[in-house]
């Protein structure tokens, strides 16, 4: 997970991560005979950066290009041990870099993991121990976007997120959003409900089709990643038509599946791919 094991890979800490127009009818079985373009998104790629070190931020944030959305990660919180969080008190730099991300035109999304649903108080991973890093992200740097990380598929968990949600949207700010990182189709379209956007897809590899009730929501509610992407102009362009195709609208495409190095080459290159059509609405196609 933009962590380190099971599905996204997104939570990787220093040193420590997406649906269509349809031309297919919905009654197709997704999961084996549609090809994922049958699903694509009809407008551009919005971009996310998981800004797990220094460089990310400068590339993504320091100069234009500016990502649409940066992930804000500082490596740990009060609570457990695992992929990161806003920290353990309020910092004065930190404060900057996300003032600076912000005045340059990035919505600045609040890291945290959450162990699957599976944590507990004793492990530091309760829904109080995930809604308090929430709030601090809120009262230490203004934080209103919250990036929950290690979000499993199953609807078993739908409460627990949900009500995630309802707490922010409710104790933080009615415009909040939570962004679900499960890395892998969720098992219902019910799980739209219980987050603002969904991660489905971060993996190596293209997106497989995705399942075929993605096409009632806009692509802008699913967000991917392509973590391991050659820095050539043909692949980089390749992967943002292969998320565009998966009905993903917002997405990251890169060659280090840790999140710690990006050239700004490589970036300027993904983000010319993500936000050029080559011909009528559509990109990439």
């Amino acid at each position: 997970m933009l962590g380190r094991t099971r599905y996204a890979l997104l939570g990787l800490i220093p040193a420590v991560a997406l649906v269509l127009t349809a031309a297919t009818p919905a009654s197709a079985d997704p999961a084996t005979s549609v090809p994922p373009a049958l699903w694509a998104n009809a407008t551009c790629l919005e971009t996310l950066a998981p800004e797990y070190s220094p460089t990310l931020w400068s590339v993504t944030t320091g100069s234009k290009p500016v990502a649409d959305y940066a992930i804000a990660n500082w490596g740990s919180n009060k609570y457990n041990s695992g992929l990161g969080g806003p920290g353990t008190a309020k910092s004065s730099s930190d404060t900057t870099q996300i003032t600076d991300a912000e005045n340059a035109g990035a919505t600045v999304l609040g890291y945290v993991a959450t162990d699957y649903g599976e944590g507990t108080s004793q492990n530091g991973y309760s829904k109080a121990d995930i809604e308090d890093q929430m709030s601090q992200w809120y009262d230490w740097y203004g934080v209103t976007n919250f990036f929950l990380d290690e979000a499993p598929t199953a609807t078993t968990y739908e409460s627990l997120y949900g009500g995630l949600l309802s707490y922010a949207q409710a104790d933080i700010s009615s415009s909040a959003t939570t962004w679900l990182n499960m890395g892998a189709y969720p098992a219902s379209s019910s799980w739209m409900s219980k987050g603002t956007e969904i991660g489905d897809w971060e993996n190596g590899s293209a997106p497989t089709a995705p399942p075929s009730w993605t096409i009632d929501f806009p692509p802008t509610q699913f967000f991917g990643v392509m973590n391991d992407t050659p820095d050539t102009s043909a692949d980089i362009s390749a992967a943002v038509h292969d998320l565009e195709g998966a009905h993903v609208g917002i997405g990251f495409v890169t060659n280090d599946d840790t999140y710690q190095t990006l050239t700004s080459s490589y970036w300027d290159t993904f983000t010319t791919a993500a936000s050029t059509p080559s011909s009528g609405s559509s990109c990439e196609y």
